[in-house]
């Protein structure tokens, strides 16, 4: 019988964390100033026919369009990394925190490119309980109680974590959640107050969106550091039949 020979070839992938931070900094300001312009189309009430239609592409605020497949795949990186950190983590006493934290980050991408989260603003519900211009948007209201319980259940594991990364973990989270629940607060209050279409309305959207992408960059950059500091190399191997 003949003998089979099988071969294998390597093509290895070096991640940077610092490069990688800079480069998708770099996206989320572009990403910012397209959409910023964007807004002022929005406000200016389209001066010219391709306005709304680069408007449309770049909004900030928007559903189906690069900013928000931005989010959606920056957030899915975070959760395929810290997928792989739970597969190194599988004998630690922390791993079902490292695997409920990258569950909850693939839920977030899949969020982010179709809004789950808008089922909860229900209008009716803020006329009737007359609430405070904070909860225009009814859905902050779930987020801040689920917030409030992730914080305490993930207080331990934080404190776990080397400094550094305790320390880059904690500042993510403050400016991701700032933007994502703070900023969405306070563009409630500014809807009411000075309009949605006006451009105090819009910087607040702008800081929103800006400061939600900031801190996926930066939790990037932690996992991606977090990940180096743990001196383990991951294989991922492909299997190509005829059958």
């Amino acid at each position: 019988m003949q003998q089979l020979l099988t071969h294998s070839m390597e093509f290895p992938i070096h991640f940077s964390a610092k490069t990688i931070a800079r480069r998708l900094s770099v996206t989320l300001i572009c990403l910012t100033l397209a959409g910023a312009l964007g807004g002022y189309f929005w406000i200016s009430r389209f001066p010219f026919p391709a306005s709304k239609w680069f408007y449309e592409l770049f909004n900030l605020d928007g559903e189906f369009n690069i900013p928000a497949w931005y989010s959606s795949f920056s957030l899915l990186f975070c959760s395929g990394l810290l997928k792989a950190i739970t597969a190194i983590k599988t004998k630690d006493r922390h791993f079902a925190y490292w695997k409920t934290l990258y569950l909850i980050f693939f839920y977030l991408s899949l969020d982010e490119a179709f809004s789950f989260h808008e089922i909860l603003i229900i209008p009716s519900v803020r006329e009737s309980l007359h609430l405070n211009p904070v909860f225009f948007e009814t859905w902050v209201i779930p987020g801040i109680v689920l917030m409030g319980v992730f914080a305490f259940k993930y207080l331990k594991f934080l404190l776990h974590l080397p400094h550094k990364t305790r320390y880059l973990f904690l500042i993510a989270a403050v400016v991701y959640v700032g933007g994502a629940l703070g900023m969405e607060m306070v563009g409630g209050v500014l809807r009411i107050d000075f309009g949605q279409r006006t451009l105090i309305s819009l910087i607040g959207i702008i800081g929103e969106e800006f400061l939600e992408m900031a801190g996926i960059v930066i939790f990037i950059y932690a996992l991606l550091a977090y990940l180096s500091s743990l001196k383990e190399s991951i294989q991922l191997k492909i299997y190509i039949s005829e059958k």
